[in-house]
């Protein structure tokens, strides 16, 4: 929790580079928890089951000639985001003759699947994308990605990049990643159709359901939702817990160090998953949410098909470049009435690059780790995708949304951070949190069963780590 915490000092330094530039938008994001111990979210996003086959990447950037040392950067990226390294990977080779990126990204759910299999393998990736908690520390356990503790002297981390970005990625005092990035969560709006019928932001949990009873009265889908990958779902649950849980009993709870007979035990868990279902019974979401995918929820949002959709920064850059960039702003989920936890903490957690420990190449992707963390691609990283650098010196007011600046602005002002459960929990905690959110939602399960499930898979877990 204090790691996370030093996130938000972070964003404090980007408030001041940004306190002269863009007008700001309206309220918004939520961030992240402390780390678990155990297995593999996947981020922006979640995990997936393990496979029996490496699903095909969506695209590769191959070497334009036979080099000396090849190496393979593995990506979860959509269209804008493997432009964005498709550059960087063509800016170093050129820059490193001798050395040959290999650019192959994939969409979410198979890049989950795919690096998976390929980590135990004889051949991963040389350098792969991944998110902080056990997601990365799964993988230190295995021996399967490279202790980077001491490039952040090599290379000058600790004086250019977010000591908190790197306390995400660490554990026993060691690195396992370059965090390169920070990714919060908010609802986003479509500020047209609140000005149209009048509809105000609401200051609390009680007012947003008010607010979806009444957009859905005006005959329109108050939120977008798709939670067919599952990471929607824990998304929600991610907040509620801290929100209602509190902050301290979710940490001792995720850390598995509680004795196995109040290990998940408080019922308010169980009032978290309620919370859930009162979303959904006030006619927050449509129908079908769990067959609606993440893609088509987003498309929906900027078709103008609902008024609203809870959905991480990572979407800044596809709303610009789907022309909605000038029409939503956001707000953060509003604080629950009643609850223990602090209402003022945020989901938020940085993503990285992690390096395997069988490349034979070491030092050149070490190299190029160093190369992604320059002042000119975190610049780069701002300007094309709106996302939150982890860098101080890398906003260029110019290039500065207003809704960038009210992330900014609004992440500053928490009190603490949470995390995604599914990147945060031990593997099989995650996986049985993921499944019972599905099936809490399609009403084949209770609150309360779906937490019995939970509680099982974390003694189970407790058991296997010897906690």
């Amino acid at each position: 929790m204090k790691k996370l915490f030093g996130l938000i000092m972070l964003v404090v330094l980007l408030t001041g580079i940004l306190a002269s530039c863009a007008p700001a938008a309206t309220p918004a994001p939520a961030v992240e928890p402390t780390k678990a111990p155990e297995a593999t979210k996947a981020p922006e996003p979640t995990k997936a089951p393990e496979a029996t086959k490496v699903p095909e990447p969506t695209q590769t950037v191959e070497p334009t000639k036979a080099q000396e040392k090849t190496l393979e950067l593995w990506m979860n990226g959509d269209e804008l985001v493997n432009k964005y390294w498709t550059d960087v990977v063509n800016a170093f080779n050129a820059a490193n003759p001798g050395i040959t990126i290999v650019y192959k990204p994939y969409a979410n759910e198979p890049y989950k699947t795919a690096l998976q299999v390929a980590i135990a393998s004889q051949k991963p990736p040389d350098i792969f994308f991944n998110w902080a908690g056990d997601d990365t520390f799964r993988y230190a356990r295995e021996n399967n990605i490279l202790d980077l503790t001491s490039a952040v002297a090599q290379f000058g981390w600790d004086k250019n990049i977010s000591a908190a970005a790197r306390d995400a990625f660490m554990t026993d005092d060691k690195l396992y990643a370059a965090p390169y990035s920070l990714e919060a969560k908010y609802m986003y709006y479509n500020t047209g159709m609140f000005e149209k019928n009048g509809w105000k932001v609401p200051e609390t949990f009680t007012q947003l359901l008010d607010l979806c009873k009444a957009i859905k009265a005006a005959g329109i889908t108050p939120m977008a939702f798709g939670n067919q990958e599952r990471w929607e779902g824990v998304h929600y649950l991610s907040l509620f817990n801290e929100k209602v849980v509190g902050e301290k009993q979710i940490y001792v709870d995720y850390s598995l160090t509680p004795a196995k007979d109040a290990l998940f035990t408080d019922p308010k868990y169980e009032t978290a998953f309620q919370r859930l279902l009162d979303v959904q019974k006030a006619g927050c979401f449509g129908d079908a949410v769990n067959s609606t995918t993440p893609d088509s929820a987003l498309a929906q949002f900027y078709t103008e098909q609902t008024a609203m959709y809870w959905q991480g920064t990572w979407i800044m850059g596809s709303l610009a470049s789907n022309a909605f960039g000038d029409k939503y702003a956001m707000f953060r989920m509003p604080p629950m009435e009643g609850e223990v936890g602090n209402q003022n903490y945020e989901l938020m957690a940085p993503i990285g690059l992690e390096i395997s420990s069988k490349t034979p190449y070491k030092d050149e992707a070490l190299k190029f780790l160093d190369f992604a963390l320059s002042k000119e691609n975190q610049i780069k990283l701002v300007k094309e995708l709106a996302r939150l650098p982890v860098r101080a010196d890398a906003v260029d007011p110019a290039a500065v949304t207003p809704q960038f600046k009210f992330v900014v602005d609004d992440v500053a002002k928490a009190e603490g951070a949470v995390g995604w459960l599914d990147t945060v929990l031990e593997n099989s905690i995650s996986e049985a949190y993921l499944n019972n959110i599905q099936e809490v939602l399609a009403g084949s399960k209770t609150p309360k069963q779906a937490m019995d499930a939970i509680r099982t898979a974390a003694l189970a877990a407790k058991d296997k780590l010897g906690k």
